[in-house]
């Protein structure tokens, strides 16, 4: 019994073998395909907007042939397929290593683009893109990093093709930064914190002047410089803001500040509002 059971298993063992040598014979994708091959397939792909697959096919040439006549070239298409693909951390990732490898290529300029873009796009969450969440609301990180990728490229390239958006875009973020901070003093407001309202009002008014977000930052810095009760100081903000924009939504006919919550027993008559002196 023992000896056919040894038998059986030498019969079951061979079998196996064959079968995968039959396996092994039989030609698969994983035969390497002439260079051009894997690039021109990659083209058709991205022709067809088929940027992941377009990106595997740039891959396979990547690695298949990693000191080929196509692989600059195609390492350059790979950050554009996987930009194109969503894929924003992977494209940034490949712009890095592109920027390492190849610090001298001519194009090196649309790859510091490509970086910064990757970041800003990246920044563009699920809900921003899909429920019209306003950006200001969310971490500012990103955009700071974004800012600071597209600065990189303006400083080293100037005269880029690219540096017109780069300016554009970088406008746009400080925008966002500031009324970022806005929002965050808001929130600070909020959890009755006005000492961190008020640096976040400063934080816009220092570092972002030109932004339209400015204007609601010296509102805050009233705010909080009331609550925190040094009056002088929120009066002098208010001058500021009353001769830097005379049509302030947060002045009335009267140039007196128009709080942004005011206390449960206050009203308008009380001397919540004639606080600061601006009122006979």
């Amino acid at each position: 019994m023992g000896l056919l059971s040894n038998m059986s298993r030498t019969a079951l063992i061979s079998v196996l073998f064959f079968l995968l040598a039959g396996c092994a014979s039989t030609p698969s994708d994983d035969i390497d395909l002439p260079e051009r091959t894997y690039y021109d397939k990659a083209m058709e792909a991205l022709d067809d907007n088929l940027p992941t697959t377009a990106a595997r096919h740039l891959k396979d040439l990547e690695t298949r042939y990693p000191f080929g006549e196509l692989t600059e070239r195609a390492k350059l298409d790979l950050i554009y397929a996987q930009f194109e693909a969503g894929d924003y951390i992977a494209s940034h990732a490949t712009a890095e290593r592109f920027i390492r490898n190849y610090p001298n290529h001519i194009a090196l300029d649309y790859v510091y683009y490509m970086r910064a873009l990757s970041t800003y796009k990246g920044a563009e969450t699920f809900l921003g893109r899909y429920l019209d969440l306003n950006p200001a609301e969310r971490d500012a990180n990103e955009y700071n990093k974004a800012f600071g990728e597209f600065a990189d490229l303006l400083q080293r390239y100037p005269s880029s093709e690219y540096a017109p958006d780069a300016k554009a875009r970088m406008i746009y973020l400080r925008n966002t930064i500031a009324q970022h901070e806005v929002q965050v003093a808001h929130y600070y407001f909020k959890r009755k914190a006005p000492l961190s309202a008020l640096r976040r009002g400063q934080e816009v008014i220092q570092n972002y002047p030109s932004t339209p977000a400015v204007e609601e930052a010296l509102a805050v810095t009233i705010q909080a410089y009331m609550d925190l009760g040094q009056l002088d100081l929120a009066k002098l903000n208010l001058s500021v803001l009353i001769n830097s924009y005379p049509e302030s939504r947060f002045v009335d006919d009267k140039q007196r500040f128009i709080p942004f919550e005011l206390p449960r027993e206050a009203n308008p008559d009380t001397l919540y509002w004639v606080s600061l002196g601006l009122i006979d």
